[in-house]
């Protein structure tokens, strides 16, 4: 485990795996028909996928949605013999999904009712959590997240297109994320957290942009916009006026003034030449309390 935490994220074995169900609620019998893994180390990608018989009919508004019908199941292996195949792939893994808790709750009702030992990942990571709160995005479904960076995905709503998917956006985040340098697995799943909404890297952003704009210094920061482009870009700001959830500044990438939104701020240095990180979110620090008013709904 130690050995998985300080591996740098875009080298460990990492398994992405993806759902179809009959419904969304596995505590009100509804049951997996279709899982699929993408499974990366350094040595190359594996794929693996089957449909799943549930034993039950499936709604009419889920086949709307996944396409996958009565006679596609009808003769397919049971789960209980399918998940055999899938629960080796996750020891000493990193498990990735995109709103990775739904699939994991599926999986344990499915393993609760075979008989089977739950599954055991070693780390897991949620593109949604990255989409949300390292980068702010707004439309943070599995489409709207591939359509922002780029990511054709044609095919959604297969566990196996699904799960490549979601791979890609994983690997376009680690990335973006990049300056300076690839973050461990350990460190990924530190600004995760330190980025969470109250979490200690946002308290630590605000009182390090109140700071610069007191004292009159220009900041750099690494952004993510929501009208599409690079995930990620660094500028410089002079900052004018804090007014959470918003951030006014002069922004000197494009030589006018700038609205930021404050949760899409991922990282603070000092400008102009310093590589200094002031906010250093990989290791927060104390959760700081600051007087500001509770950030509003992301809005634009």
């Amino acid at each position: 485990m130690r050995a998985l935490l300080r591996t740098p994220a875009d080298r460990a074995r990492t398994v992405v795996i993806d759902l179809e169900t009959t419904g969304l609620h596995p505590g009100d019998g509804d049951r997996v028909i279709e899982i699929a893994a993408v499974v990366s180390t350094p040595d190359g990608i594996e794929e693996l996928s089957a449909l799943v018989d549930p034993g039950i009919p499936i709604p009419i508004d889920g086949i709307a949605i996944h396409g996958i019908d009565d006679g596609m199941v009808h003769g397919q292996p049971l789960f209980d013999d399918v998940w055999p195949r899938f629960a080796p792939l996750l020891p000493d893994s990193v498990l990735v999904g995109h709103n990775v808790a739904f699939d994991l709750a599926f999986i344990e009702m499915e393993c609760d009712r075979a008989g089977l030992p739950p599954p055991r990942p070693a780390v897991v990571i949620d593109t949604l959590d990255l989409a949300r709160n390292v980068f702010g995005l707004v439309h943070c479904s599995l489409q709207a997240v591939a359509e922002r960076i780029g990511i054709d995905h044609a095919a959604a709503h297969r566990a196996l297109p699904d799960a490549r998917a979601t791979f890609a956006v994983y690997r376009a985040m680690l990335g973006a994320i990049r300056p300076p340098g690839i973050p461990t697995v350990g460190q990924l799943q530190r600004l995760v957290d330190s980025l969470s909404r109250g979490g200690n890297g946002r308290s630590h952003i605000r009182r390090a942009l109140r700071a610069a704009m007191q004292r009159g210094q220009n900041v750099v920061i690494d952004y993510t916009s929501g009208a599409g482009g690079a995930l990620t870009t660094r500028r410089e700001i002079t900052i004018t006026r804090i007014r959470p959830p918003y951030l006014e500044a002069h922004c000197h990438l494009r030589n006018a003034p700038r609205v930021f939104k404050l949760n899409r701020i991922r990282r603070v240095m000092q400008a102009p030449s310093s590589t200094e990180d002031v906010t250093d979110a990989f290791n927060a620090p104390p959760s700081i309390t600051l007087d500001d008013t509770p950030s509003g709904p992301d809005d634009t």
